[in-house]
């Protein structure tokens, strides 16, 4: 079985990441190609796409139950950079299964924008799926090589 994630509840109820992952998942060879077009996007692209990662992994070791493969960090809300290399989502979804599921996290990378430093989250309920259109979420979700 694999350990669960290290973590402490925070004031507003958020989830406070003791064990960061992203970099190490970026660091394996089986992803050369996501950490090659990660360095293409523009800063802002960049920090959310690897807060999502780092969110997907989180979720899934706070919860086994979840897999998530997928996740819209402005689903609900737009994203919010809140410092150079800091995010807020307050309206995110994350796909698992056949499901969209709602998340919320604050995030924040190094400078070089490599790796998450600092990473909040919380879980919110199944998005009904009469809501999947008015948030842009797809019916399928293809991985992605």
């Amino acid at each position: 079985m694999e350990p669960r994630t290290a973590r402490l509840e925070t004031p507003d109820g958020m989830i406070r990441a003791t064990q960061l992952y992203a970099a190490a998942i970026l660091d394996n060879p089986k992803s050369r190609k996501a950490k090659a077009r990660l360095r293409q996007l523009v800063n802002e692209d960049r920090i959310i796409q690897l807060c999502n990662l780092e969110a997907l992994e989180q979720v899934h070791r706070w919860n086994q139950k979840f897999k998530p493969n997928f996740l819209v960090a402005y689903a609900k809300s737009d994203v919010r950079l809140t410092g150079r290399q800091a995010i807020e989502a307050d309206g995110g979804a994350f796909h698992d299964g056949n499901s969209w599921y709602e998340i919320r996290f604050k995030c924040e990378t190094t400078t070089d924008m490599t790796s998450v430093v600092a990473f909040e989250f919380a879980v919110g309920g199944e998005i009904p799926r009469k809501k999947w259109e008015a948030y842009s979420l797809p019916e399928r979700v293809e991985s992605v090589d």
